[in-house]
């Protein structure tokens, strides 16, 4: 009966172990055994098979295989065998399993034993390793939180203990579609512990969590411990998003940036789940941490108890998701903040960058997002072509452009006018003061269009003729005039024509004093 006790106690705390099968068995596996006690432990290989949703789950992935029990046959063969688990003989130090086992029955009312029992086959015995939850990923390798995670969470960092792992290489065992791995191991019950632990041994995937695997299947209350075990990898491909509400900006324009992802799938096996976003905005914008948003699956996170910020140097944040271990997996993750555009400082266009990088758990994903901010020059000159400086001129987005911050320049000793900091679209340049001893009434004015950073057309506005039209490319240098008085005035296009309707206006006004004046003379 005891022994009876010990398969049944086995059997069950297989069903929640994932991928271990332990019960009473016809199999003959027997054929490579070594004596244990009353029993042999058999040595015959066995398959573990990982499979995952994504090839890069696999690519490159190491594993550390610690063997913590070995498979007892007991009895001849054929009807009469049956099989037991005792610690296996590679492990070192049995502490780390006691204090696995001691922080798996926490809550209970079983106690560790110190007699020199084997510490595995009372834990699976007495049922310690069962969960009082169920899960469907029993099937998988992995399972909810529990006695059965505690245990595998502190053995996991104590596998100094557990002897020299095998590195299982499941990189270079992959199927062709990439989506499973076999590797062959003595049959027994393994811990599985990413190689590079805690970093992990695969940059585009998640660590994998710590499992525990045994070997063989039980059907119908018997067991074949040779059987192929089955685990999905639980870990996850790791992807971030960035947008930004405009690719184009003008200073003093405030944009909006979205981080999108999704919660991670397994974050309920681990005792602490790091997620993190660190966001690195550039030169050129001031971040409003007032304005950030955290939503998952459209509802709205609480700063402090969700999700904390922490503020670095030079603009620098993160923003820890503290809660994300009691999200639902694949729900949309998205993070929203506020940034003024301030560059102004740049000759030529100037690509204001933010990057965030995603930490899932070890992992790492990146996006980055461009804003480009432009500006333009032109000259301003007398009726000769002769520079002139102290000419004052104002800017106004026209359309869906808008208006810089900056939105004055005066030109220099050189003529040079130059307008900074500008979105691609179309501005209304105004003459607002000319140089002394200019006519104050005869002032420019046109538009520019901005593609790219650049100035690519011109299109005078003013009456005078002061600003031409002009489409243009590469170094070419746009002139304004200023002129002291009308004859000064270009005689073509529309100023030409308004100078000589004023001419034609002033010669009738003076022809009709004359008449007028005649006329009193006569009378």
């Amino acid at each position: 009966m005891k022994m009876r006790k010990l398969f049944a106690g086995i059997a069950a705390a297989a069903t929640l172990l994932g991928g271990m099968a332990l019960g009473a068995t016809s199999a003959q596996a027997g054929d490579a055994a070594t004596t244990a006690g009353s029993g042999t432990i058999v040595n015959n290989d066995a398959k573990f098979k990982f499979t995952a949703q994504d090839a890069k789950q696999l690519t490159n992935r190491k594993l550390n295989a610690y063997k913590i029990a070995d498979y007892v046959q007991y009895g001849t063969g054929g009807d009469d065998a049956a099989y037991g688990v005792q610690t296996a003989s590679t492990v070192t130090d049995n502490s780390g399993i006691k204090a696995a086992l001691k922080a798996a029955v926490v809550g209970t009312n079983k106690t560790v034993p110190t007699d020199g029992s084997d510490l595995m086959a009372w834990a699976l015995a007495e049922g310690v390793l069962d969960t009082t939850e169920s899960s469907k990923d029993t099937a998988t390798g992995a399972w909810k939180n529990g006695a059965s995670r505690k245990f595998v969470e502190t053995l996991k960092t104590r596998t100094n203990m557990l002897g020299d792992p095998t590195v299982v290489d499941l990189g270079k065992n992959l199927a062709k579609d990439g989506l499973s791995a076999t590797v062959t191991l003595p049959a027994g019950l393994y811990l599985f512990v990413d190689a590079d632990y805690p970093a992990g041994t695969n940059e585009n995937a998640t660590p994998s969590i710590a499992i525990l695997v045994g070997s063989g299947n039980v059907k119908n209350g018997v067991l074949n411990p040779l059987t192929e075990a089955t685990v999905d990898i639980k870990n996850q491909t790791t992807t971030v998003s960035k947008t930004v509400s405009a690719a184009t900006a003008s200073v003093g324009q405030t944009v909006t940036y979205t981080i999108t992802s999704k919660v991670p799938q397994n974050t309920q096996y681990y005792s602490d789940y790091v997620y993190t976003y660190t966001d690195t905005p550039s030169a050129g914008q001031t971040v409003n941490l007032n304005s950030l948003k955290v939503k998952v699956a459209n509802a709205e996170l609480k700063k402090n108890t969700d999700y904390t910020v922490t503020e670095g140097e030079n603009g620098k944040f993160t923003v820890n998701i503290t809660s994300i271990m009691q999200r639902n997996a694949g729900d949309e993750i998205v993070v929203t903040y506020d940034a003024e555009v301030t560059e102004a400082e740049a000759t030529g266009s100037k690509a204001v960058t933010n990057t965030v990088v995603l930490s899932d758990n070890g992992a790492e994903a990146v996006d980055r997002t461009i804003i480009t901010n432009g500006q333009f020059s032109f000259t301003k000159t007398d009726a000769q072509g002769k520079a002139l400086a102290d000419a004052k001129f104002e800017i106004e987005g026209q359309g869906d452009a808008s208006t810089p911050s900056i939105a004055t320049a005066t030109s220099d000793s050189n003529g040079t006018v130059t307008f900074k900091g500008l979105a691609d679209g179309t501005y209304k340049v105004t003459e607002t003061n000319v140089p002394a001893d200019f006519q104050e009434n005869l002032k420019a004015a046109f538009t520019v269009t901005i593609a790219n950073g650049k100035a690519v057309k011109y299109a005078g506005v003013d009456i005078w003729g002061l600003a031409p039209s002009a489409e243009v490319s590469g170094n070419y240098t746009y002139k304004v005039k200023n002129v002291k008085n009308v004859a000064q005035l270009p005689l073509t296009g529309a100023a030409g024509t308004t100078l000589f309707t004023v001419v034609a206006l002033l010669v009738a006004g003076a022809g009709v004093a004359v008449a007028l004046k005649s006329r009193q003379r006569m009378h």
